[in-house]
């Protein structure tokens, strides 16, 4: 949603209205083209702008418009208070718009602007711990939004992280490791857990089939995703049968199991990190990136990952991350392998780099 608050004030809300930010944000580290950034600067400069002239404390108070808040959530069907409060959806994503802001600022040389923007950001940030994050690391109303999108926004401090990421892996286990989330705590949830190590309930999440649930949708007969989790049984007036909010726990995939994401804008730089989860099981994936075809293959065992297949794209550089084993590509040790630089070996992890090409990754039996 481009927001036009001059225009039609009632169709802007937080969540949406950042589409402004966060798309031209998306391109450059899709693409590596910051002509995207240029052309959007004053639009996205205003938009920012706008939300800071109503809300001079910091907290996004005033001015949210529709406010829809963590819409279509589990917990959307109770009083406001048992769901996840707007006011803190609203300033998390300020926040975070404010700190793309700057990232892109430093990117096409606006360093004015950048030291601007983190200074807003660090203003946001403060005002958010005061506002709304416990001394136990409870968020908000503790909901799992609300412990979502203050970790993923890097908007809880240092010393409460830890406590806050259990406390939403105990709603999970308390539900019967179920999600609560809406659209704007879903995309980030698998994330957020796999960040704090809490493997166990990323499984839980995806090999969950009960309502409500990703698993759910297909065990009911859907070949695409839901725009309501209940989307068999809820408001069937207002439902998409194909609709993408709940499906961007495809990213994860792609990211975290698959292990493919950018090191650097544009792909020349690839970060290659596998998560190997038992439960979950294989998994393979291809991806058309601008500079290539980027796919991976994992296999492994109880103790972790013993297979890894790459192909990587010409004209780029792959960052490989794996828990140190003995691994070997084609029958070489990858320490002594003449086409693996940069070797490092830092705790129970290994790290190097490749170049193009196709290779295949494995453990001695």
């Amino acid at each position: 949603m481009v927001p036009q608050p001059l225009s039609f004030p009632d169709v802007v809300t937080a969540g949406w209205s950042e589409a402004g930010i966060i798309l031209p944000w998306q391109l450059w580290q899709r693409y590596g083209d910051t002509a995207v950034i240029d052309e959007n600067w004053d639009a996205m400069q205003r938009w920012l702008a706008h939300v800071a002239r109503g809300n001079p404390d910091h907290v996004w108070r005033n001015d949210r418009g529709l406010d829809l808040g963590d819409w279509l959530s589990v917990d959307a069907i109770k009083p406001d208070d048992e769901t996840t409060p707007r006011i803190l959806c609203a300033t998390a994503y300020w926040a975070w718009c404010a700190e793309l802001m700057a990232r892109m600022a430093e990117a096409t040389g606006r360093d004015a602007d950048a030291r601007r923007y983190h200074a807003l950001r660090a203003a946001i940030g403060a005002a958010f711990a005061a506002e709304f994050v416990a001394a136990d690391g409870s968020c908000g109303n503790g909901s799992q939004t609300s412990q979502i999108l203050s970790l993923f926004m890097r908007l809880v401090p240092e010393d409460r992280r830890a406590p806050a990421a259990q406390i939403l892996a105990a709603d999970i286990r308390r539900r019967g490791m179920k999600l609560s989330t809406g659209f704007l705590g879903t995309p980030y949830l698998l994330d957020v857990l796999a960040d704090a190590g809490l493997w166990e309930e990323v499984s839980g999440l995806l090999l969950q089939t009960g309502y409500p649930s990703w698993g759910y949708m297909p065990e009911q007969g859907a070949t695409t995703m839901w725009e309501r989790w209940n989307g068999d049984t809820g408001d069937l007036s207002m439902n998409s049968y194909n609709h993408y909010a709940f499906g961007a726990v495809v990213g994860f995939f792609y990211r975290r199991l698959a292990g493919i994401a950018p090191a650097a804008p544009g792909f020349r730089r690839i970060a290659v990190r596998p998560v190997w989860l038992p439960a979950v099981g294989r998994v393979a994936a291809r991806f058309e990136s601008p500079v290539g075809l980027i796919a991976t293959a994992t296999d492994g065992d109880a103790n972790g990952l013993t297979r890894l297949t790459l192909t990587v794209p010409a004209n780029t550089v792959v960052e490989v991350e794996l828990l140190a084993r003995e691994w070997r590509e084609g029958g070489t040790p990858i320490d002594a392998h003449p086409d693996i630089r940069a070797f490092t070996r830092a705790g129970d992890l290994v790290r190097f780099e490749v170049g193009s090409g196709a290779y295949e990754f494995s453990i001695l039996p």
